[in-house]
């Protein structure tokens, strides 16, 4: 009863931790410093971006987890050991039990080597939960009744569809269509049409300053300046417009994976799915327009998550508090 209960939401883009009895207690970037030889990590999070910042020479910048897998080589383990100790804080002496958001399409090696990763990082118990559930259970549906709800997970790494019925995914989809890719698609955009090269940092501001699924009804426009093919700087106009029409292809792609879920649906839960619509979560669900793109596209309708980027983690919490949904799923370690 003295053990902590903590929930860790390890995406891609940002990593954000839960403590049962004191609500998010870290929200930061899911990047870590390590030691020259890359053994070692040394900070994670803004601690580590502050510690690149610093030092000229020395620390190295790793994303553990690169589209919802442990990136090849990454010291997963240490990171899980700086959030659990983070999230500790100064109470050490009880092992906490953690519960890990997982790809609702990773694994069975993914699930394990998570789950032994929080085991080796302090962890008395470690629980799997998968992603789409855990917003499903952030987003407060009703996910233990027999009726299906339908929720579409956009992180920065990828895209996961599921429709959730009885405390389990029913059937799932993913793709390649996060938001690291709509940046990639809107870099690529402007090289191709402008003859400008831009970094990825750059790209994530247009989207946020002009991204929209669809096309804005005051269009707007920003100069960026990059690298024209000489290497010299050069500086473009880029308007909504253009933003709309470079991401048009991560888009179909995150349509054709709704569409595939919905298909593999059962009859059982067609009409639920249809009345109640689709559930947008995850930082992309804040991407101006997609729930008027989606809804065009797929004839049902979709609904914005408040507050859209936590709800894993928010699931982490009321799932902690409901054991005899975790026992039954199985997806723990001890």
């Amino acid at each position: 009863m003295f053990a902590k209960k903590i929930g860790i939401d390890l995406g891609t883009a940002s990593t954000r931790v839960y403590v049962r009895g004191e609500g998010i207690v870290l929200d930061e970037p899911s990047v870590a410093a390590v030691d020259p030889g890359g053994e070692r990590v040394i900070a994670v999070g803004r601690q580590a971006l502050d510690l690149a910042e610093r030092t000229a020479r020395g620390a190295r910048l790793v994303r553990p987890i690169r589209e919802g897998a442990i990136a090849g080589g990454a010291p997963v383990e240490q990171v899980l050991r700086h959030l659990v100790n983070r999230a500790q804080g100064r109470q050490r002496l009880f092992r906490p039990e953690v519960m890990l958001c997982v790809p609702a399409s990773a694994t069975s090696e993914h699930r394990r080597a998570m789950a032994e990763a929080a085991i080796a990082a302090g962890a008395r118990q470690a629980w799997l939960i998968e992603a789409p559930l855990a917003a499903a259970m952030g987003l407060g549906l009703p996910v233990a009744a027999a009726g299906g709800h339908a929720v579409c997970d956009l992180g920065a790494g990828g895209v996961q569809v599921a429709v959730i019925a009885l405390s389990g995914v029913v059937t799932a989809q993913s793709a390649a269509a996060g938001g690291d890719h709509l940046d990639a698609a809107i870099a690529s955009w402007v090289r191709e049409r402008r003859g400008v090269s831009i970094d990825g940092r750059t790209a994530e501001e247009l989207k946020v300053a002009l991204g929209s699924a669809v096309a804005a009804d005051r269009p707007r426009s920003v100069e960026v300046t990059g690298r024209d093919a000489s290497g010299g700087a050069a500086t473009v106009t880029v308007t909504s417009d253009d933003v709309t029409a470079a991401i048009q292809e991560p888009l179909r792609a995150v349509e054709a994976a709704v569409r595939d879920v919905l298909d593999q649906t059962p009859a059982r839960l067609e009409a639920d799915v249809a009345e109640r619509g689709l559930h947008l979560a995850g930082g992309g669900a804040l991407l101006r327009g997609l729930d008027v793109f989606l809804a065009r596209a797929i004839g049902v309708p979709v609904r914005v998550a408040d507050e859209p980027r936590t709800c894993a983690v928010r699931g982490t919490r009321r799932a902690l508090g409901e054991f005899e949904l975790l026992q039954r799923r199985q997806l723990y370690l001890r």
